[in-house]
């Protein structure tokens, strides 16, 4: 019941026992219903908006010069107009380009707001069909006294009262990995209260768990449902503050019961990130990535790397299959061979060449795994202090823990605890790691919030539940 990793996954055999049920549950006409993505039909305006950092730097700058506009419709595959200008009057406008992965599931839409003058801060923009103008602040040219950044991983959806866990074990708890007991709710409520505090969030991997939702719901397609509802609950900050993400083991694929059973109308299709990589706008041909599998980009003194833990190198976990390595579910062959590692270390290095002509203060590297992957990934461990990465921030753990010493770069933070349904009850506030190890832990459902001066990192880890600082602990030049 729980892979290599110690995460929740079914046994093969109930795999292919609950797939002949879906199967056939699936060829009654009265359940056809069960696959019907519940929030179909007429849309009254674009839903799921979100922002994201991209557009190349103007001439003499390193901060992206506009912002990506996501969103979803439900029917309209055309383009869409999204108006913005530096005032409410709207002077200006971009098409949106559309995708689509999945028939009968809907259009996800991207404009990018690009060439942004830098004495123009706040601009205001407004998605066709909608009747909210919206702001957002461009990435500053040149860098503020500080700035904030909200980071952590592991991010489910709801909590286990209005998403009960229904797939269960025989003596009526849950199977191994899942937990009856859990929320996202309280880190979603927190983040609502410290939004106007925050210059942008990262999530670095398992966004929404949607992979698990079936868990919820065992025979229902409940996978594109559930991703659609998350990013709609998130929608009032998303629109606000972009919101950059990295891949996690989580986003490779949907191996729900439906999705096997049902394997060329929805497995297939779900597989090899494929939803993660259409549904997000990263700046990856800003910065010579792929997709959104590996990326970077600039914000006032600091460089941010997203990494990708997951595939396109020896030996990682998705390295040929997706999470349930189910034989047909392929992942990874994003790039060619080595593509990935070459990217990586050539953007490291430029980053380090910046840093030392005072261009930048700080890099900062962020990916879903932690430590234990890093050193097993060729060279990466060794690129990172040579050229000079500060913190390394990482998911995959549902907890939290960083290391002490605050001298040797880079400091490894792990911010995993912000609530899924793996994840039980908070527990202690904080602790010191095993005897002998050079850890601070916290098992509290909690995210992370860096904030960012050209002299000083400073790191808080605050607790969703009551907003106290958990844990914190700076770094000077």
């Amino acid at each position: 019941f729980v892979n290599q990793k110690g995460f929740f996954r079914l046994p093969i055999r109930c795999y292919i026992a609950l797939s002949k049920v879906a199967a056939t549950m699936l060829s009654i006409s009265k359940f056809i219903g069960l696959i019907t993505l519940t929030v179909r039909g007429v849309m009254a305006a674009p839903s799921q908006i979100h922002l994201s950092l991209g557009g190349e730097p103007l001439e003499g700058t390193i901060s992206p010069s506009g912002m990506y506009v996501g969103f979803y419709d439900d029917s309209n595959k055309d383009g869409i107009v999204v108006k913005y200008g530096a005032t409410s009057e709207l002077l200006q406008k971009v098409i949106s380009t559309s995708t689509n992965y999945l028939k009968d599931h809907g259009y996800h839409h991207s404009a990018l707001i690009e060439n942004l003058p830098c004495d123009a801060d706040t601009i205001y923009y407004e998605i066709e069909g909608d009747t909210v103008v919206r702001s957002f602040h461009r990435a500053p040219c040149e860098s503020p006294p500080s700035f904030t950044v909200s980071i952590f991983g592991d991010f489910g959806y709801l909590d286990s009262v209005q998403r009960p866990v229904k797939l269960k074990k025989r003596d009526g708890s849950p199977f191994h990995g899942l937990e009856p007991e859990w929320s996202a709710q309280y880190s979603r409520d927190m983040l609502e209260t410290m939004k106007d505090e925050l210059d942008l969030m990262w999530i670095v991997g398992d966004i929404g768990y949607v992979d698990d939702s079936f868990a919820s719901n065992p025979l229902k397609f409940t996978y594109e449902t559930v991703y659609n509802n998350w990013m709609g609950w998130m929608q009032n900050i998303t629109a606000a503050i972009p919101l950059m993400v990295s891949p996690g083991n989580h986003e490779s694929e949907c191996h729900s019961p439906v999705c096997v059973a049902r394997e060329f109308k929805y497995g297939r299709h779900l597989s090899n990130f494929t939803a993660f990589n259409h549904r997000w706008n990263m700046p990856s041909a800003e910065s010579g990535g792929n997709t959104n599998m590996w990326y970077s980009w600039n914000y006032g003194s600091a460089h941010f790397v997203s990494i990708n833990t997951e595939t396109d190198w020896e030996g990682a976990e998705e390295e040929g299959t997706g999470d349930s390595h189910i034989p047909w579910m392929k992942a990874g062959g994003f790039g060619e061979d080595g593509e990935f590692l070459r990217w990586l270390e050539a953007d490291l290095k430029a980053a380090s060449e910046a840093k030392a002509r005072g261009e930048i203060s700080w890099v900062i590297v962020g990916g879903h795994r932690p430590y234990n992957t890093i050193q097993k990934m060729p060279g990466v461990e060794g690129w990172f202090k040579e050229y000079g990465v500060d913190i390394y921030f990482a998911g995959h753990s549902h907890s939290y823990s960083r290391t002490l010493d605050v001298k040797s770069s880079p400091m490894y933070i792990v911010a995993g605890g912000a609530g899924c349904d793996e994840m039980g009850p908070s527990k202690e506030s904080l602790l010191l790691g095993p005897v002998g190890s050079d850890l601070i832990e916290s098992d509290r459902y909690s995210t992370g919030v860096l904030t960012v001066s050209d002299s000083k990192l400073k790191w808080k880890l605050i607790d969703s539940i009551d907003g106290s600082t958990i844990d914190e602990v700076e770094i000077s030049k």
